[in-house]
């Protein structure tokens, strides 16, 4: 949909913290693909900009560093020789930026729909 020269003049023009979305050209292309589909899946319904997908797409970049790596699987913390690193919760798949612009994705909201209906009224009357 969009191309990666699209994406690299956005990113150029509106990020300050690119060292993700540099440290590895060759996997630029397959990481707006990827932002592509999957906010295509969480977001059906809105029109992707290029703007979305580039902040996506920096996000699936970041999350190639190993330590992102281990709070996706839900570890809490890792040691090694005597040095340790403790996580804090499970990284998000949508990135910050994109689900302030956003929201809920598709799912979330069909789901809180879902247990929403399921609420049992007690008490009261009927007239």
């Amino acid at each position: 949909m969009f191309t990666i020269d699209e994406v690299n003049a956005w990113i150029a023009d509106n990020v300050l913290d690119t060292v993700a979305w540099d440290k590895l050209p060759l996997k630029q292309p397959l990481a707006v693909k990827q932002a592509e589909r999957n906010l295509a899946r969480w977001y059906p319904t809105v029109v992707l900009t290029v703007e979305l997908v580039s902040l996506q797409a920096i996000w699936e970049m970041e999350g190639l560093d190993p330590a992102l790596k281990y709070q996706k699987h839900s570890v809490k913390s890792v040691n090694d020789n005597g040095e340790g690193v403790t996580y804090s919760g499970i990284r998000d798949v949508v990135a910050p930026d994109v689900r302030d612009l956003l929201g809920k994705t598709a799912s979330e909201i069909a789901e809180e729909e879902a247990a929403g209906g399921t609420d049992l009224q007690y008490g009261g009357s009927l007239i």
